[in-house]
């Protein structure tokens, strides 16, 4: 995609939606613990579409903290149904439940919930599309 996408805030403000939405449906109620290295834009590493390289993607991670281990596949259970019920798309679930794997609609932004080690720590992930920081690919230095 060489044309405009939407800016930086614009997916920040997506992805925190995308959060906030799914969080609210939780039972027992999820204390939400940011990892911090989502704060960091990535690159756009697989522009499947075409697109530059100097694109990035937004995304942030949150650690579900507070669900009892016992209680993990419910919320599982609860956020992939919730992401079905808003017509997103599900890509994939592991065998124990603990790992879904989608994507938004209409906007495709990457939708993940993982569970981390033994102790069924959800980590809920949202992650942007490849964007151009300002909305437009930056002028090129050649013209």
């Amino acid at each position: 995609m060489s044309g405009p996408t939407m800016t930086q805030v614009q997916a920040l403000a997506r992805v925190e939606q995308l959060i906030g939405e799914t969080v609210a449906v939780i039972t027992p109620k999820p204390r939400l613990d940011l990892d911090r290295p989502s704060l960091t834009p990535d690159n756009c590493l697989d522009p499947s579409d075409g697109g530059s390289k100097d694109r990035i993607v937004i995304d942030r991670g949150y650690y579900l903290r507070d669900i009892p281990k016992d209680q993990a596949r419910k919320v599982a259970g609860q956020i992939k149904r919730y992401w079905e019920q808003q017509g997103h798309h599900i890509e994939g679930v592991s065998p124990n439940g603990l790992t879904v794997a989608g994507r938004s609609r209409p906007d495709d932004f990457l939708l993940s919930l993982t569970s981390t080690g033994d102790d069924n720590v959800l980590l809920l992930g949202i992650s942007s599309p490849c964007i151009w920081p300002n909305g437009t690919p930056e002028p090129s230095s050649s013209s």
